[in-house]
């Protein structure tokens, strides 16, 4: 009966992550319709600029909470630490798109407080799981999500105070290569099993193309 009771009540809070994330979503498609797709304010190749960056952190936190959520069905929770972890990245993740639909260049704060966050989380996972058949997965979001949070926070806070607030086309473009590297070199050190389990993976990159680019970057032929 108690670990019925607490299947029952992992599976609640696996519920509430779900629909915070489906309220901040939401809330994010709202802004974006009203601040840039409606707006009689913004010119076309504005509203274009505004979009392609909103449209590109919505991909990369979407592709960050898919993992998660991957991550946690294989290795559930077993306290309240992993949980509100999700809570907090969920409010960073709508803070996120809100300065991108503002075109600040601040949005980078809580992307990078969501990764570092996000390290932390896979910290705790391994030490709830330290056996998990994900321990390389998440042994590499811990080290090197961390790392990027860190030299990412310090190079925009220099960015920051040195330049300024707005983003150009160029800033925008930048920062989506930025991204995608990210989640290519994430692809490139996981094995991704294969199905909707294995995650989003990276854009425009099938799977089957990324093994063959792991394939040639290993020196094997097939």
């Amino acid at each position: 009966m108690p670990e019925e009771l607490e299947e029952r009540m992992r599976d609640a809070l696996l519920v509430f992550i779900d629909m915070l994330y489906a309220v901040v979503f939401g809330l994010i498609l709202i802004q974006t319709f009203d601040q840039i797709v409606l707006s009689e304010i913004k010119s076309l190749p504005e509203k274009t600029r505004n979009l392609f960056l909103v449209i590109s952190v919505f991909y990369f936190l979407s592709w960050d909470w898919l993992h998660a959520r991957r991550l946690t069905l294989k290795n559930p929770y077993t306290s309240y630490q992993r949980f509100f972890m999700e809570v907090i990245m969920a409010f960073l993740a709508y803070g996120a798109v809100l300065e991108a639909v503002r075109v600040r260049v601040t949005f980078l704060f809580y992307v990078f407080g969501s990764l570092f966050l996000g390290s932390l989380w896979a910290h705790y996972t391994l030490k709830e799981y330290p056996e998990s058949e994900e321990y390389n997965e998440l042994g590499f979001i811990r080290r090197y999500q961390a790392l990027y949070a860190l030299s990412g926070a310090s190079i925009t806070a220099y960015w920051y105070h040195r330049f300024s607030l707005a983003i150009s086309l160029s800033d925008s473009i930048f920062y989506v290569i930025w991204g995608l590297m990210i989640t290519f070199f994430y692809d490139l050190r996981i094995e991704r099993p294969a199905g909707i389990m294995g995650g989003p993976g990276t854009p425009f990159i099938s799977r089957e193309l990324m093994e063959k680019i792991k394939r040639l970057l290993s020196g094997e032929r097939r």
